[in-house]
């Protein structure tokens, strides 16, 4: 994925990689889409893991890029319906436009309800928790149909507590994913080809490497932005 930097930049300061680390970028890829390309890959891995059956209804808990490529990712699998579920404006808007069918706003609807209403009463096939944080991985089974999928993709920061008795009850299946395997980097540059997964509608800046500080400081104060990108050249 870097090839194309380090090809640019010869003669200026780089890092040794082994060869066998690098991935040829498909040439339809502009640099936008080949610096997204490592995300792509971690929600191509996820659905890729998670049995999701044509026209399924899923949920995606999480706007972030990792639900936003998720989202699209499950729509190239067969999803039917899929529902995002997002606290800030700004990536719901960004939701639609990316193929969800229906955003919902935690903070102001009764979610579960509000799924049943987009999916069906009995729920969501299968849930993808993308955001990884304790009320949202706890909140998946009630999201799901008796007998549906969670699918864990989101990584947590600390120990989550969930109601193990519903989790049983509704006979959950649980499916987890972490990063993505070597040959996945070719189906995610496909799908990126190929329009089916969109990675530039993420990319809301670039900065440079004195910039890192504030553009980590917006993000925590007001994740408006969604994939902030780091160029070494600016």
């Amino acid at each position: 994925m870097w090839v194309r930097w380090l090809q640019r930049t010869a003669g200026s300061p780089a890092i040794a990689i082994d060869a066998s680390r690098l991935y040829r970028v498909n040439d339809r890829i502009d640099d936008v889409d080949a610096a997204l390309l490592e995300p792509a890959t971690v929600a191509v891995h996820a659905v890729r893991r998670t049995p999701l059956q044509l026209g399924d209804s899923v949920v995606v808990l999480g706007a972030g890029p990792i639900g936003l490529l998720v989202l699209q990712a499950a729509r190239a699998a067969g999803a039917g319906t899929v529902v995002l579920i997002e606290p800030h404006p700004s990536r719901r808007t960004l939701a639609r436009t990316l193929g969800a069918d229906a955003t919902l706003d935690p903070g102001a609807v009764d979610v579960a309800a509000a799924v049943d209403a987009h999916v069906g009463a009995r729920g969501a096939d299968v849930v993808f928790e993308c955001a990884g944080i304790a009320a949202t991985i706890g909140q998946a089974a009630a999201l799901a149909r008796r007998g549906g999928v969670v699918s864990l993709v989101g990584v947590p920061n600390g120990v989550v507590q969930i109601a193990a008795a519903e989790w049983l009850i509704k006979e959950i299946r649980l499916v987890t994913s972490l990063a993505y395997l070597r040959e996945e980097f070719a189906i995610a540059q496909q799908l990126v080809a190929d329009g089916r997964i969109r990675c530039s509608p993420l990319h809301t800046s670039t900065v440079s490497l004195d910039g890192l500080p504030d553009a980590f400081a917006a993000l925590a104060a007001a994740p408006d932005d969604v994939k902030v990108l780091v160029d070494p050249r600016m």
